[in-house]
């Protein structure tokens, strides 16, 4: 020991606990500086980080009005090497007046913005449509075009592109109603619990083909009581859409997806569904084109 405090004296170091707890204080200074700016930083790139540095960006070049911003993108989405603000907004619908001590219910008059990066032109487009909170606003591509998918889990969508600055509704060049998908039945078997048969009807949805055969599930290996399930309330109308390649040919179809029962036990919070109806879309002539249909569990 005598040895080492020699050897701490040659070196010209004299140690005290006021030097110490000055060092443990720069190191914990830095320490929460460091910390500090990574989680400023990672904020900054998080989604509510991004799209409130985006709604600044976007203050002096068009008035929302009494509109919320709900997404929002920077994209550069006509290849000019700008890049383009694409978002949608709508007017909040809330359990009460005060917006503290209120639930969001709904967004109503929700409309598609895009405002180019390099002119600042805007276009507007009025989904005539009232989504959920959990809406969401996708820009998909693929070899052929770019798409942008509006959507929340009740099953209200929008589907539009752009072409020459004008936007093309896809779902409108669809059907002039509601875009529903089949009506499910189902029976139960009484001989044996675990079989669930499955009709359909497309109620004369000339988008939707007829589909005349009776599928039987077997849950058998699910290790699942019905008696637990229900059918769904959303007996017609689709709970998510997404895009996928099918045939790997670089061109995504629209998937929809109709789930066939719901779970009647409120503890359980995951894979509230079981079985489901998915129905995949082409997309022709800007409008969507039956493809095919299949029923599994």
């Amino acid at each position: 020991m005598i040895k080492f405090s020699k050897i701490i004296k040659d070196i010209g170091f004299s140690f005290s606990f006021k030097r110490l707890k000055k060092a443990l204080l720069l190191i914990t200074l830095f320490t929460l500086i460091g910390l500090s700016i990574y989680f400023l930083n990672k904020y900054e790139d998080s989604e509510i980080g991004l799209k409130k540095l985006y709604e600044k960006e976007i203050s002096g070049k068009i008035d929302i009005e009494d509109n919320s911003i709900i997404r929002i993108y920077k994209k550069d989405i006509n290849e000019d090497n700008n890049l383009d603000f694409v978002f949608i907004m709508g007017k909040e619908k809330r359990s009460g007046t005060d917006t503290l001590n209120s639930t969001l219910e709904m967004y109503n008059e929700v409309t598609f913005v895009v405002i180019d990066g390099k002119t600042n032109d805007i276009i507007k487009y009025d989904t005539k449509t009232s989504f959920e909170p959990d809406v969401t606003l996708k820009i998909i591509e693929d070899e052929n075009d770019r798409y942008f998918l509006i959507s929340d889990y009740s099953g209200n969508i929008d589907l539009i592109k752009i072409k020459d600055n004008k936007v093309i509704d896809i779902i409108g060049n669809t059907t002039s109603k509601e875009f529903l998908g089949y009506t499910i039945d189902t029976i139960r078997d009484e001989g044996n619990p675990n079989i669930l048969t499955v009709k359909l009807d497309n109620y004369g949805k000339d988008y939707l083909k007829e589909y005349k055969d009776v599928k039987s599930l077997d849950f058998t290996n699910s290790k699942l009581d019905l008696k637990k399930y229900r059918e769904t309330y959303l007996r017609d109308k689709f709970s998510k859409f997404e895009f996928k390649d099918i045939n790997n040919d670089g061109i995504l179809e629209l998937v929809t997806t109709q789930y066939i029962l719901y779970s009647l036990d409120d503890s359980i919070t995951t894979n509230k569904t079981i079985g489901k109806v998915e129905v995949y879309f082409n997309i022709k002539e800007d409008k969507l084109v039956y493809n095919k249909i299949e029923i599994n569990i």
